[in-house]
């Protein structure tokens, strides 16, 4: 009985290493090298073993075979991906071979029945369904509804600076920090609810966002779910974004189009836009919704992120921070926010972000699938990969940021690095992706960078930024958030300027 026993228990264990090890060599055998690769842990440990973020596993892997291979073979978990290590393919993926990589990876971890209301975000949908949405959505995001939302923001970096001035006494945390701002931002100018993030009465929309990201377990077991059963069909995904989070998103944009309709209200902004949209080509009100979601969805996070990354450079670099001072005084001696078009052009504001960028990428990696077949000729590879429609390729974007051959001294904050047309050298040599690139790099970009621009151009105006003691040395990545963040939280301190 007790020998059957482990018989039986020694025979279940061999089917589950079976199973975990059934895809190795699936990139050697095509003459591609693999790195050493772990049962269940596959390429990337820290995947499941948290010690560091798994991004830093990448840059391990890029580090130790950037100068003799052009791309290798991992596996997240047990799903095979082709790590591209040589820039000048990076871009060829992204921009000139386009055509053969259309889709992203993210795809397959939705099952967009289940989670509406991502249903129409151009990120998750492949094929002509992908165009069709980006073009509505492009619409969407003109110059002069862009400016109209400017002022907006306006009104919102008032409310954001006498916030801080009013906890000016104690140190602030920078991710709720940006947060209270993009979601006051977003709120108001797609919606046209305020959300009342600087009072005492808010809208939960920074507890929110904390249940979609931080605690969000369903992203970590579709995460899972992808590497562990790669050909797993859509429909068997689960649902990754919390019901809370669908209830109170729902509900908010169902009011704000109930308001909008009912006052019937002319404005140049992205809801009447919406609006018109939807009379134009029938749209329902989930199709609504997963529209006004692709802003919130792709934007609050990711430029909140940012903005907090950004003041912990600045104040760490007490002269960058004060050039940047001078910048904007010299654009606008008064001491209010500049018109849009002065704030998107400032060049230093956008050489000091997007070195920030660059530091702490909002995604420290990119997934690409190939959807037509193409061959990849690498430098350091006699022969070219044939790649196959359904070949997974990752792109290492935090190593290619922090590599020391693209930009010496990686850790160090140098926005001059992005001056004089460093930011264009950059992104066409496929070592700078903060927006990603080509025809899928963020569709809400411009956006993004007017409101990031905008928060710290009101930030920097009004205060010196200081760096609490209580945040961490260096520039680590918190392993247990899927987005990077500093680890440890980003605690400053401000100080009123003398105007």
């Amino acid at each position: 009985m007790f020998g059957s026993l482990l018989v039986g228990i020694a025979t279940l264990l061999g089917v589950i290493y079976a199973f975990l090890v059934s895809n190795f060599g699936h990139w050697r055998r095509r003459g591609v090298l693999e790195p050493r690769v772990l049962p269940l842990l596959g390429s990337f440990p820290n995947i499941v073993w948290p010690r560091q973020h798994f991004t830093m596993d990448m840059r391990d892997i890029y580090m130790q075979y950037r100068d003799t291979h052009s791309y290798v073979g991992c596996f997240m978990l047990r799903a095979p991906k082709l790590l591209v290590l040589e820039p000048r393919l990076v871009y060829e993926i992204y921009v000139s071979a386009f055509g053969h990589f259309e889709d992203n990876d993210a795809s397959k971890m939705v099952d967009i029945g289940k989670d509406r209301l991502v249903a129409l975000n151009p990120f998750v949908l492949e094929g002509d369904e992908w165009r069709r949405q980006r073009a509505v959505f492009s619409t969407l995001l003109t110059n002069g509804r862009i400016r109209t939302t400017h002022a907006i923001m306006q009104r919102v970096c008032r409310d954001l600076c006498t916030f801080i001035s009013r906890q000016s006494v104690d140190e602030l945390d920078g991710i709720d920090l940006g947060l209270r701002f993009t979601g006051e931002s977003l709120f108001d100018c797609v919606l046209g609810i305020q959300a009342r993030t600087f009072s005492d009465d808010p809208l939960p929309v920074v507890r929110q966002n904390q249940e979609m990201s931080a605690e969000n377990r369903g992203l970590a077991i579709a995460g899972a779910a992808c590497g562990l059963f790669p050909n797993l069909p859509r429909r068997l995904r689960p649902k990754v974004f919390p019901r809370s989070y669908d209830r109170f998103f729902g509900a908010m944009i169902s009011e704000a189009l109930r308001l909008r309709r009912s006052r019937h209200q002319e404005r140049n902004d992205f809801i009447n836009h919406l609006l018109e949209l939807q009379r134009d080509l029938r749209l329902s009100e989930e199709d609504m919704a997963s529209h006004v979601m692709t802003f919130m969805f792709d934007g609050m996070d990711t430029t909140s992120n940012s903005i907090a990354h950004c003041l912990l450079l600045l104040g760490r670099n007490p002269d960058c921070q004060q050039r940047l001072f001078e910048e904007l005084e010299e654009a606008n001696p008064g001491g209010d926010l500049p018109d849009l078009d002065a704030l998107i052009d400032l060049p230093y504001l956008s050489a000091c972000f997007n070195e920030s960028l660059r530091i702490y990428p909002a995604g420290g990696w990119a997934s690409k699938t190939c959807t037509k077949e193409y061959e990849l000729r690498g430098s350091h590879h006699s022969e070219p990969l044939k790649l196959r429609p359904g070949d997974n390729v990752m792109v290492p974007i935090y190593a290619l940021h922090n590599d020391p051959h693209h930009y010496p001294e990686p850790e160090v904050f140098r926005p001059e690095r992005f001056l004089d047309g460093g930011l264009k050298t950059f992104k066409q040599q496929g070592v700078f992706l903060g927006f990603g690139n080509g025809p899928r790099q963020c569709v809400g970009m411009r956006l993004g960078l007017a409101m990031a621009k905008a928060a710290l151009a009101a930030i920097v105006q009004k205060f010196e930024v200081l760096v609490s003691p209580r945040t961490r040395h260096g520039t680590e990545i918190d392993p247990l958030i899927f987005v990077g963040v500093h680890k440890g939280g980003i605690w400053l301190d401000f100080v009123p300027r003398k105007i």
